[in-house]
Formats: structure tokens, sequence, C-alpha cells
């Protein structure tokens, strides 16, 4: 990079853009794209600091309103520039990134291509539009000729969940955090799911497991999620609905004109046509260009291509994809306490996990600590509201004997992070107790976790500034307790919300289980054969799988599922109903002479083998793609009271004679199930289980 100290934005045109997640900012930033004219997102009209960095004296303040998006637009290139961002920079202020046309085109073209968008998409944007992945989808969405929802309340699965089952939208794009949220009630939702087309995720960590539970509960939908930043959007995308199961851990691979490699200090760096123009950071101008390598302060590996994240370099906390500065929190809380003349002692801020956020806040504290402890906390939750980020259930307190420092006395927070590993956060009696890792044992907990203070019982959840993500959370427990979030819940005393849940029943088994059951199963009004193959070249695949005979009762059984399936595709009933007079006498006659019952709404994968015959029970959910079932096999419920409770099969699973598979369970890809075993909890991809009732004794081999 070429370091500079001139500030090249006071010659540009630049208007000020104010945020606001509407459909009236998004017309506002792609107007001034098509006039020439350079947006600077603001956080407010009264933005001093970015006004004042990029010389903006013009300020658009958009219309509020969310709702549809769908307005012509063409995405182009050139080395023009067309916008300024602000991320966090290595001084503690933001630092202005400047992005050209194609910047902003390159990542069109590249996720358009990896996710085979075309003009039927309808998107149901789940992040806000002034972040730059919102922004970004929305571009990608109306350059393709679809159409974007922006939700008026953010990312809602109630909404999610309404609209896929009207037909309104077929796309959703969200950050990690909130799909994990969908993951925990993923049992609220049925057939709908097999709208989803497409999916993007965005640019925080996600694990395997997390991405390999995502594209099972989203069957046909192009999953990608990306890695890059500010400067570098989209460096690297992981198709994750193609991606091998034992490199999912990967953050992908770059494609199109981008580059990666790990520097010497095992940081990452990229080049390419993604990488802006320039960084003013702290005062200095530093020109980059697609041509110059750029260093993240991200650390990690490339393997056969695929670059796998290994952390951070620096000690910056992203918390939901907003950025924190440790030192910039830690100032600002010390010199608001100083002009109240309150001394907070010895205290130390920096990153700590945190499931669902990714990153959480760690205040670690000494025994010279002066201040009461949830005093220090409201201190560093007011300020970091004050930076966009509603942190209280994100802060966790520990304890040590002394802060390590330098000679200089600047706090060494690797260090210290170091001597925090494995040691439980700190419970400071009643004024927090916050364990980052434990599950809530009452609903009580939960709002304390969410909330991140104690629970006042006459307070209600807005009323204590609960957040979105913990409104997410506590609207969910309250669904599976209450069969249905009370109306204006987050208006109502939380003492009438815990006595209403307390007297639901036990929360754990609750939270397990949910009262509304499993989702409901597919209605049979349509053809669920696999997509993408005719239905003769489907019955020549199965005749293959099954050894090639035409006797084999499994083929034959096969052969009579993909036929009721297939018949679904006749949409006039009339027409219709002699293939069903026909489908019902040959299921029937296949239960008589085989022993195999498999109905057509069991969704039904592609090479499955039915060996031998007899006994065969297959009333799962779902049963995925080269699967082996054996005789005396049962898949079904596993009690009367919740009678859509049915296994999902995995791809891949083998599953031995005499096998018993019942309850809402998924079976994980590529496991064995040894026989004669009985299975009523999920088992982990690639896991040998056996016994009564089964349990994992070890791994199975992965497929070459």
């Amino acid at each position: 990079m070429t370091e500079l100290n001139a500030n090249p934005f006071r010659s540009m045109s630049t208007v000020g853009v104010v945020a606001t997640n509407s459909a009236g900012y998004v017309r506002q930033m792609i107007g001034n794209l098509e006039r020439g004219r350079i947006s600077v997102p603001l956080t407010r009209a009264d933005d001093d600091y970015r006004l004042q960095q990029t010389f903006t004296t013009d300020i658009a303040e958009p219309e509020s309103g969310a709702g549809w998006i769908d307005m012509p637009f063409r995405s182009r290139g050139g080395d023009e520039p067309a916008q300024i961002s602000f991320t966090s920079g290595t001084q503690g202020t933001p630092k202005a990134v400047l992005l050209s046309h194609g910047n902003l085109h390159d990542v069109v073209v590249r996720v358009t291509e990896a996710m085979a968008i075309d003009e039927g998409i309808r998107e149901y944007i789940g992040i806000p539009v002034y972040h730059s992945f919102g922004y970004a989808r929305c571009r990608i969405v109306l350059n393709a000729g679809g159409r974007a929802f922006i939700p008026e309340h953010g990312f809602d699965l109630q909404e999610i969940q309404r609209m896929l089952r009207a037909g309104e939208i077929n796309a959703i794009s969200a950050v990690p955090t909130l799909w994990r949220i969908f993951l925990a009630a993923r049992d609220r939702f049925g057939a709908e799911l097999e709208r989803v087309r497409w999916v993007e995720i965005g640019s925080q960590y996600m694990s395997g497991e997390e991405k390999a539970a995502l594209r099972a509960a989203l069957p046909n939908a192009r999953i990608v999620q990306h890695y890059g930043l500010t400067e570098a959007s989209r460096t690297t995308l992981q198709s994750i609905d193609r991606e091998p199961l034992e490199t999912l851990d990967s953050v992908g691979e770059a494609r199109g004109g981008v580059e990666i490699r790990i520097n010497a200090r095992g940081r990452i760096e990229t080049r390419g046509p993604h990488v802006a123009l320039g960084i003013l950071d702290g005062g200095k101008w530093q020109a980059i260009g697609r041509d110059e390598w750029l260093e993240t302060s991200d650390m990690g590996r490339i393997e056969d291509g695929r670059l796998y994240f290994l952390g951070r370099g620096d000690d910056v906390i992203n918390i939901a994809g907003i950025k924190l500065s440790p030192d910039l929190l830690e100032s600002a809380v010390r010199l608001s306490l100083e002009e109240q003349q309150l001394d907070s002692g010895d205290f130390a801020l920096l990153r700590r996990a945190d499931p669902l956020r990714g990153d959480g806040i760690g205040l670690v504290v000494t025994p010279a600590t002066s201040m009461v402890r949830d005093q220090l906390v409201e201190a560093i939750a007011s300020h970091a509201q004050a930076l966009g980020v509603n942190a209280r259930g994100a802060i966790t307190v520990h304890e040590v004997e002394s802060l390590p420092r330098t000679d200089t006395g600047k706090i060494q927070r690797t260090m210290l992070a170091t001597l925090l590993n494995g040691k439980p956060a700190a419970h400071p009696g009643k004024a927090l107790r916050v364990d980052e890792r434990a599950e809530p044992e009452s609903f009580a907990r939960l709002l304390e976790t969410c909330l991140g203070r104690p629970v006042d019982p006459a307070q209600s959840f807005a009323g204590m500034g609960g957040d979105s993500l913990g409104h997410l959370q506590v609207a969910l427990a309250l669904e599976r307790a209450l069969d249905g979030a009370p109306a204006g819940w987050e208006w109502l005393p939380l003492g009438d919300l815990i006595a209403q849940v307390d007297a639901a029943g036990d929360f754990a088994t609750l939270m397990a289980q949910g009262e509304g059951g499993a989702p409901p199963l597919p209605d049979g009004s349509r053809n669920m054969n696999p997509p993408g193959i005719s239905f003769w070249s489907l019955v020549a695949e199965d005749y293959r799988a099954n050894g090639s005979k035409l006797s084999s009762q499994g083929f034959l059984m096969l052969f009579i599922h993909r036929f009721g399936n297939w018949r679904m595709g006749v949409r006039l009933k009339p027409l219709r109903m002699p293939l069903t007079v026909a489908y019902r006498f040959l299921n029937k006659l296949a239960q008589i002479l085989f022993g195999m019952k498999l109905d057509y709404t069991v969704k039904v994968g592609r090479r499955v083998r039915l060996e031998h015959f007899g006994g065969m029970i297959l009333g799962a959910r779902a049963i995925g793609n080269d699967v082996v079932i054996r005789q005396n096999t049962t898949f079904g419920i596993r009690s009367m009271e919740d009678l859509n409770a049915k296994p999902i099969i995995g791809d891949g699973v083998d599953i031995g004679a005499g096998a018993v598979i019942v309850g809402n369970i998924t079976i994980g890809e590529h496991s064995v199930i040894g026989a004669n075993s009985v299975i009523f909890t999920n088992i982990p991809p690639y896991s040998i289980a056996m016994g009564v009732p089964a349990k994992v004794v070890g791994q199975a081999r992965r497929p070459a």
C-alpha cells in the first residue's frame, strides 16, 4: 500500500445518506450510483466525524418505511469512486474506505454466479440495508430483475414463515447469529422451508455442524456464505449446499479474479477487483487498488484452495457484525466515570466467545476494582449502545488477581485471554449472574441472560432495554412454552410472563420439545420426487441401485412410491383420479405381498436401496440420497401425543436390520446404525450408533 498524508476526499462530489432500514435508503444509494454521486452512509444527520472526514456538506435523509423494492437497476463496473464506507480503525476511531463502482459491481457478478440467481428471486433481507451486506443483497437481487423485501421490524421468524407459506418469498439473507436462532426454532417450520431457493450468510464464523444443519433444513436452497471485510468484500465464497462435509469448517475459496495468500505473520492477504481504492486511517491516506495485496487482521491457513479462518490477529470485538475497539470503549467508560467523579479502579475489556453473537465483551476485574460490578457493566453497555451495539446480553464478568501489562503499562489482552480460557465467568452476587455457556434452567434465567442484568418483575422486556436478538430468543421460548407468544408480550410485566411459563411445566422439557410439537408433515399435495431428473430416469436409477433386478421388492416399492408422487404433477383432479386409484391399489398390494410400507408423502432421495423385504415400516419425514435400509426396519412416531414427530434420515446412512428410529430426530449424514438398535435422539454425522437405546460408539468411514 502507498501511504500519503493528503486526504483525497476534499475534491470529491459527496452526499451523506442518513442510515435507515428502508426502501428509501436503497433508492437513494442506487440513485447516487446512477448519477455519479459518491455516497457517504451516516449514522445520523449530525454525524460530524464522517461529514468532516469526507468534506461532505450535502445530506440526504431518505424516507422511512419498509416493504418491497423492485426498481430497475443494472450494476456497472469502472474505477470511479462510488462510496465511502466506515469501519473500525487502528487508532480507535473509524477509518474511511473508498470503494469504486468496480468494487461494488464485482460483488454482484461473483455472488450472482455462485448462487445461480435469476429474475425469479424474491428475497427477505434479514439484515439492515444500511450495512454493506444488506445493501449488497439489494443490488444483487435488483440487478437480476428480482424483488427485495425489507422487514419493518427486522428479522422475524413468524413473518418469514407466513411469507414462505404464502409464496411471497423464496430467498433469505441473514448473519450467522440470526441463522442460529432459526436453527433453534427449526421445529416450528414445516414443508414451507422447501420453497427457499437462495440463502446468503454474512461474514461471521459458523461451524461446520451449524452449516450442515442449515442445509438439511433448507434442502432446495443454494446456500452461500462469504468471508470478507469492508475494504475487500466477499474475499471468499463457500457453496454450503455443495460443499463436502469434511471441509464445511472452511470459509470457502477465492473466485473470479480474487486471490488470497497467507503471509509470514500468518495473516490473510488478498488482492483483486474487490479491493478498495484506498483507506483513510488516523489521518493518513493509504492507496490500495486491485493490484495491491491487502493484509487483513485475520489469521488463517489455506488447504487445497480453501481458506480456514483461525481468528483475529487484533483485539477488535465483532458483535453480530458490528465492530468495537476495546481500547476505545475502555477509554470512553473511564472518561465518563471521571466526569461523574467516580473511580472505577482496575478493569479491562477484551473479546470473548459468544455462542449467539460470535463475539461478546469480557469485563475483567481484580479485587482492587472499586465500583460495584453491575454499575460498571451498565456503563459499558451504555457506551456500546452509543456506538450502535446493544451489548447488555453479551457482557460477561471475569475476575483475576491482577491484569497482565507490558513495561509501558499496556494491557496484554492475548495473555489475559489465555488466563481466562477454561475459567468460568464470575458470579458477582445478585448484581450480575451471567455464564456465557450455560443452558438456561428457567425462563427467568433466560430473561436474565438476554437482558444482561437481573430481572425486575415489574418491568417489561422493552422497558429493560432488550435487544433484537434477545427478543427473538424470548419470543421463541414463549411460543414453545405457551404455544404462542402473548400479544404485546414485550410490554407485559416480566413477573407475569415468568408466572405463565412456570405454570406451563418444566422449562427444560418445554424447550426440548415444545408444546407445538414437530412441524407439520408434507400434505401430499405436490410431487416430491427429487428435482432435476425425469420420472423414467429416476426409475432407471432406482433399478440400478437395487441390483438391476425387476423382481427386486425394493425396486418395485420405490417405483410405486415414485409413481404416487409423479401423479401429483397432474393438476386436474378428473385426470388424476384413475392414477390415484391405481397408486392406492399398488401401494396396498405392496404392503400385503412385500411387507413394505412407504407412503408417497415420505420425501425420498435418489439411489435409495431397500435390501431384502418384510417388516419395513418406513414412516419417516424424509429419507436422503444413497441410503441403505434393511428388513424389519421401523421409522415413525414415538408417541401418540405428536403424530408429526417423524425422523429425518440423512444422506448416505446405512441402517442395519431390525433398527427402530422414532421421533422428531435427525440421523446425520453417512452414519451407520447397528442391527436391532433403537434410536430416539439425534445422531451426529459420520457416527456409528448401536444398542438399546442406541449410543454413538465410533466414527463411520468418510466417503472417498
